[in-house]
């Protein structure tokens, strides 16, 4: 059996727990698309592994190891799509019934679907979606004829009906890899970006993210890994130049951090990885994370 994330306790269950911060689930899951570079789905494991690199503790007063955070360790591996969106929603909706934040760590983005129908069924009801990614991930069908894939998973959660899309937030979103039936829709539904370009002002940025912290207080974060540029986080499956720094990320999650109520990180690609540095970013934005809760 892998360790849990550092600081944590591994658990099978969190019916008996009281008193709950934070409950980490992982979900070693990726779609069958051949046109992407295949490992998302052992990132699991791998950021559970270096997570003990660090020591989890920071300048800030807070801490993981101020928090009550559990590890219910992975779904199974080698489910199915509808299997793992089952698994994952019934996690989330326990996770949720214990008024604690969910910490999901994937896997590609398709998961995402399984978060969402979790969130719906949960106790809580969800004002905003901030999608940090460099792409928008709303395509209907991609590759042609695949309609459940991580270039389609937030199409599909707008027809789910459970956020209007006006309260749907693109941060990082930028490059050549995006489909103009992608852009048309996102502009017809009136969601809003905040691409990357917009951090070479940092007043904009700032501004723009208060908004969002005035306007969203029960938000949900997906986390697409890519949303850093490859110089610091080379470890993906689509990796997009042009993106955000660690230090901006950072201060993103830091920024948003008492706002949301769902949380996930995804397309961490191990396989794809130099000297594990984009494991040890999706450690160390759970530890900023935890630090500003």
């Amino acid at each position: 059996m892998s360790k849990p994330f550092y600081g944590t306790f591994p658990v099978k269950e969190i019916d008996s727990a009281v008193d709950l911060d934070a409950v980490i689930i992982g979900v070693p899951y990726e779609d069958n698309a051949k046109i992407y570079q295949k490992g998302a789905s052992t990132a699991p494991k791998k950021i559970r592994e270096f997570s003990s690199f660090f020591s989890g503790q920071s300048l800030s007063d807070q801490s993981i190891h101020q928090h009550n955070v559990l590890d219910l360790m992975d779904l199974a591996e080698n489910l199915n799509y509808d299997e793992m969106q089952k698994g994952l929603s019934e996690k989330v909706q326990e996770i949720l019934r214990k008024k604690a934040l969910p910490i999901i760590l994937g896997g590609d983005h398709s998961i995402a679907l399984g978060t969402a129908k979790g969130i719906m069924k949960g106790d809580i009801e969800i004002d905003g979606i901030v999608w940090l990614d460099a792409h928008l991930d709303l395509m209907n069908e991609y590759p042609e004829g695949e309609k459940y894939t991580r270039a389609t998973v937030l199409k599909r959660i707008i027809e789910l009906g459970f956020v209007d899309p006006k309260k749907i937030h693109f941060i990082g979103s930028r490059g050549h890899n995006l489909g103009l039936e992608e852009i048309e829709f996102c502009k017809e539904q009136g969601m809003n970006i905040i691409d990357a370009k917009t951090f070479q002002n940092r007043e904009k940025m700032l501004e723009a993210l208060a908004q969002i912290i005035k306007h969203q207080k029960n938000i949900y974060v997906s986390l697409d890994i890519d949303v850093l540029d490859p110089a610091f986080a080379p470890g993906v499956s689509v990796p997009e130049p042009g993106g955000l720094t660690t230090r901006e990320l950072f201060e993103v999650i830091n920024l948003l951090a008492k706002n949301i109520k769902c949380f996930e990180i995804v397309e961490v690609n191990p396989k794809q990885d130099i000297n594990h540095i984009t494991s040890k970013i999706a450690c160390k934005t759970i530890f900023e994370l935890l630090d500003s809760i």
